[in-house]
């Protein structure tokens, strides 16, 4: 009978010992938290020195990014994806290097380079991008990049970009209506000519 009232106090003091550690550690909790509310807090983000110039080398594996307005529709970054997440479309120009307002196209990249072509779908799908940054390189206008790094001054780094949907990590660089306004220029610069 001793051993079961032995039991019985040892089994209550080791609760309440246990509960009076967790009541000092819920109090004490709201004055220095250990947990980061994340959406509203944030950590800074650390420096890092790995041994040489990171404006001198594109390392960071950030989010991608499109200057359209240099984009000539080459389609070489679709081919050097190893995923298939980059998906062009493009139709001919009216004119080479000629802008057209009506669809917000800029003939002449900031490179000198005269287009041919007009890009009317430009999507890369960041849920299934791997980040590993082969559709920067063979771009000859050097339009897609990674944010961060050496473009740091046009795009500063971005690594938070999670979506609480899937279809939203579908970027679409190529500029609205562009193909619908090209076929109704088309379409009147034909009626003109007849």
């Amino acid at each position: 009978m001793k051993r079961y009232f032995t039991d019985i106090y040892e089994s209550v003091s080791s609760i309440l010992g246990g509960m009076s550690i967790t009541l000092v550690h819920l109090f004490k909790a709201r004055n220095d938290n250990v947990t980061l509310q994340y959406p509203e807090e944030k950590w800074p983000r650390p420096e890092r020195n790995i041994g040489f110039d990171h404006n001198s080398y594109n390392v960071i594996r950030s989010r991608l990014h499109v200057d359209m307005d240099d984009c000539i529709g080459c389609l070489k970054c679709e081919r050097a994806c190893p995923v298939d997440c980059i998906k062009i479309e493009t139709e001919k120009a009216p004119a080479r290097g000629e802008d057209l307002k009506e669809i917000k196209h800029k003939g002449v990249t900031s490179n000198g380079t005269r287009k041919a072509l007009v890009v009317t779908r430009f999507d890369i799908d960041m849920s299934e991008c791997c980040y590993c940054n082969l559709c920067t390189y063979p771009c000859p206008e050097e339009c897609i990049f990674m944010t961060g790094g050496p473009n740091a001054k046009k795009h500063p780094i971005d690594y938070e970009f999670s979506e609480p949907d899937r279809s939203d990590l579908i970027y679409r660089f190529a500029k609205k209506g562009a193909k619908e306004g090209l076929a109704e220029l088309n379409n009147s610069k034909q009626e003109a000519e007849a």
